[in-house]
Parts: structure tokens; C-alpha cells; sequence
């Protein structure tokens, strides 16, 4: 083995060196050009040359090859994908340049380009082609620019891509994304027949005592129902816009400006925009009590035709008391909220209770533990609504009892437990007998997370229910399917919320806000080491309808010279069928 050194122009200071192999070497001149023949190889950092005769010489930009040659990316022995050039001119760290390169694909040609110049990512350079079918839109294909920002001993810290691209002259689509350290920023114009505006960005900084934070989501535009091909970001109801600066001590306080709109709007309209500032502390008082209060003001420009000001305040206090071998935790909370626009007021007072009494019983079997508690738990909601002079009110109580058990295994954390409630649910002057069950498991082969609410007949013709269903069958590194239902009937969602122990006073958490039932399935296969499947399918069982179906794919050479990913699905809302197919050289 050997090696050569070619060093940059006279202003520059650091040389490249690029090692090599052949069975002859002849040396022309003072070394400025070698002869290679015979099981050549030549490696320059990441860059492997495979030739029978090559011609090494120094040039202006680095160790120039002259000659037919395979490129590798990677230093093993097969690797997936090479290139067919006629000449190399090699710069390392930063740059390779090669001449007539043909992809192969497991010896196999499958593209030709006159010229590729491949650059470290802390160069400014070029993005690979992005080619995909969009459906109803078309054949699309379109490529960019990548300019590293800001770089720090060799790491890119900051960076920026655009791209642009065509659907097959029948749109447009303009996009660019900056990175950095704490932050992800993307926007997105696409425009075939109408347009569609694509903000993704959140990220955060460290001020001298303070913190900046931001959020965007937001998909404006006529076309923004059909623009996306996930089901999830399409059926977002909302767009959100968050900017803060928080400063965190005994007191939490923060000053900030918001925006919320429907989904889908038009591209000028900003929904409801204006400041908030909001103040919060939660302490602990003693051993056994602590308390958590919010307040938060905010003043909304609704699209620009008049104002609103919105209060709202939270308190909660908890103890959990041990009075000998019981298990005694009392909860305490209230909210207000009241909104104040020209012409009307609107306000809301909610307050609630909780007492939950129980007796904790644990017992060791070797390495197994299992936990066992008896318990009560009342519930009370208070929930009041100024209508002029008078106060309407609505109140909720919950009486039931139940047990809790769980049993696992200490040294792996995997265990199976069980919840099991029963009782009394009066709402509205009505009087229901409710139930709940609640399973998790968690093992390397099966992981459950089942939640199960059945209200009894009152007013309504037959018992509603709730049911939120997770589930893992397989390994979650291996061969696995994951199952998913959740659905609700008659009415139930608002009244079962009290049912459920993280939920019951806290409107604000995500929870089933109507009636219906849908579920989905997705099943991934590990085919090796480096290649895996995955389909998904999602159905509307209520209204029988076909929400979303995908299937994809993902490869990583065992080397991680290569990544390729595939994509086709379909969901509603968006005709025809969408399919993308993506690689990296440096993944």
C-alpha cells in the first residue's frame, strides 16, 4: 500500500491524501503522475476506485484518475451500488468529482448522467432528484440546492434546503427547510389549479434567563384538503401558530402571541391572533400536600373584524395521605374561564372533587411482584353557566368501587395489571350503574393498553359505551402487527370523561369528542437485518368507509453506505394513489 499527497493552491494549507494499490506502478516526472496496472485500487476516504490500469496525477483541485473505473461508497466487499466513470478528480474531505458515472444496482445499469460532483454536507452543493407519483396530481420530479449555514470544527450546526419542483406541467411545488441544533423550520408552496401553504416548524433557544419557543402547523389554502398524502396531518382540525418567551424560577411566567384558525383556510386569513401572557407555580407543602395554579390572559383579533379577550385560571390542590394501612388521596380543583368580546360575555366556573381510599397489598415470589389494592373513589363536578341573571349549572357524581392488581417481574419491568371499577354515575338528574376496565401488559412479545367505560341505560334507548384499544403482538425490534380501535356510542364521550382517572376534571385532554367507531392495523416485517416491510390500513367501521391503506419499505446496507425507502398509499379525501421512492448516499 502507498500514497499520494496533493496539496490545495498556495493560499491554502491542508493536504489530501489518497492511498492506493496495483500489482505495476511506473512514476513519470517527480512524482506529479503514476501509472497504475494490475487489481488497482485506490481509496480516498469514503471513495473506493476498482480498475485494471488508471492514470494517478496531482491536479488544481485534488488527485485527478484517469481511466474506466468502479466507485464504491463504502469499504465492503460487495456494496449495492456503484458507479461506471471514465474519470475521477478526487478532493477530500469535501468534494469527488466523476465523468460519465452509471449507476449500477447489483451489477445492473440503471442510470446514466454526464457529470456527478458529490460534496461533504459541509459544503454547499446540490440535493439528490426527488421523483414521486402524487396521485390525482401526477408525475412529479424535482431536485434543490443545500447550503450549510453555520460550521463548527468540522459539524454542520445550521443549514438550509430548497428544492423546487413540477407536476408535470401541471403545477408547482417550492419548498425550503432550516435546521438546526434545537430546531426544525419547513415551508412548503404547492399549487396545481389551486394552492396549498405547508408551515411545520417548531424549535426552541436559551436566552440569558429566559426561554424562546416556537410552533407552527399549519396547512392554509384551497388545496390544503388534498395536498397531503398522510391521513393524520390532513385530518387535523385546527392550525396553530405559538410563539413564547418563558422564564421558569419558583414562578413560571410567560409572554407570547398565538394564532388559531380552521384548517384549510384561506391564505391570508389568520383566524383568531393576538398575545397571551400567562403566569403558573406549583409547589409541594410538606410531605403529603402540594398545588399546581395556572392563570392566563389572552386578547384574539378575530380575521381582523373585531376582538376578544379570553381569562382563564386553574388550581388544583392533591394530598396523599397514609393513614396506616390505607392509601388516602384527596383532590381539589377548579377552573374559570370567562370571554369578553364588544357586543357579549361568555364564562364558564367548573369545579370538582375527588376522594380515593384504597389498601395497598404487596407480596414478593422471588423475583415476581404482585400488587393488590381494594378501593373507593367519589367523584363530584360542578360545572356552571351564567345565562344573563341566572346560573345554569350542570353537576356530575361518581360512586364506585374497584380493584387494582398488577403482576411483574422486577428485573425485566415487564408486568400485566388490571382495573376493575364499578358504581353509580349521576349526571343531569339522571342515574346510570357504570363499569370500567383497564388492561396493560407490557412484555417483549405483547404489549396491550385497553380501556373499557360501559354506561348503563338511562334516557338513552340501549347502554353506551367507550373503548380505547392498543395493542403489539411481536417483538417491537422484530416481527410485529399492531392493532388499534377506538370508538364511542350514544352520547357517551362527555359523560365517560369522569370515568378515567387522567381525564376526569381536565377538559383540555385529548379524548373522543363524538360518537362512532374506526379502527386500523399495521404489520412490519423484518425480511433481514437490512431490509423491512410495512403496510397499514385505517376503516371507518360507522361509516364503512376506507380511510387510509399504505405499504412501504426501508433499506440500510450493513455498512451504511446506502438507505432506500419506498412509499405507496391512498387515504380519503385525495384521489388516486401516491408513491415516492427516496435514497441516501450518506445516511
Amino acid at each position: 500500500m502507498a500514497h499520494v499527497h496533493a496539496a490545495e493552491p498556495p493560499h491554502a494549507t491542508r493536504e489530501y491524501r489518497v492511498d492506493f494499490e496495483a500489482e505495476r506502478v511506473e512514476v513519470e516526472g517527480d512524482l506529479g503522475s503514476l501509472e497504475l496496472d494490475g487489481n488497482v485500487r485506490v481509496q480516498a476516504q469514503r471513495y473506493r476506485l476498482l480498475s485494471q490500469h488508471l492514470q494517478l496525477r496531482r491536479g488544481p483541485r485534488g488527485v485527478e484518475a484517469e481511466g474506466s473505473a468502479q466507485v464504491a461508497f463504502c469499504t465492503c466487499d460487495e456494496p449495492p451500488l456503484r458507479l461506471r466513470v471514465s474519470h475521477a478528480t478526487l478532493a477530500p474531505p469535501t468534494d469527488a468529482l466523476f465523468m460519465n458515472p452509471r449507476l449500477e444496482v447489483g451489477g445492473v445499469p440503471v442510470f446514466w448522467l454526464p457529470a456527478l460532483w458529490l460534496r461533504a454536507p459541509t459544503r454547499v452543493g446540490l440535493t439528490f432528484p426527488r421523483l414521486a407519483y402524487r396521485g390525482q396530481d401526477g408525475f412529479f420530479a424535482g431536485m434543490g440546492g443545500y447550503f450549510p449555514l453555520k460550521v463548527e470544527e468540522g459539524r454542520v450546526s445550521r443549514s438550509l434546503t430548497v428544492s423546487a419542483g413540477a407536476y408535470l406541467f401541471r403545477g408547482a411545488r417550492v419548498e425550503a427547510q432550516l435546521d438546526t441544533e434545537t430546531s426544525t423550520s419547513r415551508v412548503a408552496w404547492d399549487h396545481v389549479q389551486q394552492t396549498a401553504l405547508e408551515i411545520d416548524a417548531h424549535g426552541s433557544a436559551a436566552l440569558s434567563e429566559a426561554t424562546f419557543a416556537y410552533r407552527v402547523d399549519a396547512l392554509r389554502g384551497a388545496r390544503a384538503p388534498q395536498v397531503s398524502s398522510s391521513l393524520e396531518v390532513s385530518a387535523r382540525r385546527m392550525d396553530r401558530a405559538r410563539v413564547s418567551v418563558s422564564h421558569v424560577d419558583r414562578l413560571a411566567l410567560g409572554f407570547g402571541v398565538r394564532a388559531d384558525a380552521p384548517r384549510g383556510g384561506a391564505l391570508g386569513d389568520l383566524g383568531a391572533i393576538g398575545p397571551e401572557l400567562y403566569l403558573g407555580a406549583a409547589r409541594e407543602l410538606g410531605n403529603s400536600v402540594s398545588y399546581d395554579v395556572f392563570a392566563r390572559s389572552r386578547t384574539s383579533a378575530v380575521s381582523g373584524s373585531h376582538s376578544q379577550t379570553d381569562l382563564f385560571q386553574r388550581g388544583t390542590v392533591s394530598a396523599k395521605l397514609r393513614p396506616g394501612p390505607l392509601a388516602l388521596d384527596l383532590t381539589g380543583a377548579e377552573a374559570a374561564a370567562l370571554q369578553v368580546a364588544e357586543y357579549r360575555s361568555d364564562g364558564v366556573l367548573r369545579g370538582g372533587l375527588q376522594a380515593r381510599a384504597g389498601l395497598p397489598l404487596l407480596r414478593h415470589f422471588g423475583s415476581v411482584a404482585h400488587f393488590l389494592e381494594p378501593m373507593i373513589v367519589g367523584r363530584g363536578l360542578l360545572e356552571a353557566t351564567p345565562r344573563g341573571s341566572q346560573l345554569n349549572d350542570q353537576h356530575t357524581l361518581l360512586a364506585a368501587g374497584g380493584l387494582d392488581s398488577s403482576l411483574g417481574q422486577l428485573a425485566s419491568r415487564q408486568a400485566v395489571a388490571l382495573g376493575l371499577r364499578a358504581g353509580v354515575l349521576a349526571h343531569e338528574n339522571q342515574t346510570q350503574g357504570v363499569g370500567m376496565a383497564r388492561l396493560t401488559a407490557d412484555a417483549r412479545w405483547v404489549g396491550v393498553a385497553q380501556s373499557f367505560a360501559l354506561l348503563g341505560a338511562s334516557s338513552a334507548p340501549a347502554p353506551a359505551m367507550v373503548s380505547l384499544s392498543r395493542a403489539r403482538l411481536g417483538s417491537a425490534e422484530g416481527l410485529h402487527l399492531l392493532l388499534r380501535a377506538d370508538g364511542a356510542s350514544h352520547g357517551s364521550p362527555a359523560r365517560a370523561r369522569v370515568l378515567f382517572d387522567e381525564s376526569w376534571f381536565d377538559p383540555s385532554r385529548p379524548f373522543l369528542d363524538r360518537d362512532g367507531w374506526s379502527a386500523g392495523s399495521e404489520l412490519t416485517i423484518p425480511w433481514t437485518r437490512a431490509f423491512s416491510t410495512t403496510g397499514s390500513v385505517d376503516y371507518d367501521l360507522s361509516a364503512r368507509e376506507l380511510l387510509a391503506t399504505w405499504g412501504g419499505f426501508g433499506y440500510r446496507h450493513p455498512c451504511g453506505c446506502l438507505a432506500v425507502a419506498g412509499f405507496v398509499g391512498h387515504r380519503v379525501g385525495r384521489g388516486g394513489v401516491d408513491a415516492w421512492l427516496g435514497f441516501d448516499l450518506a445516511p
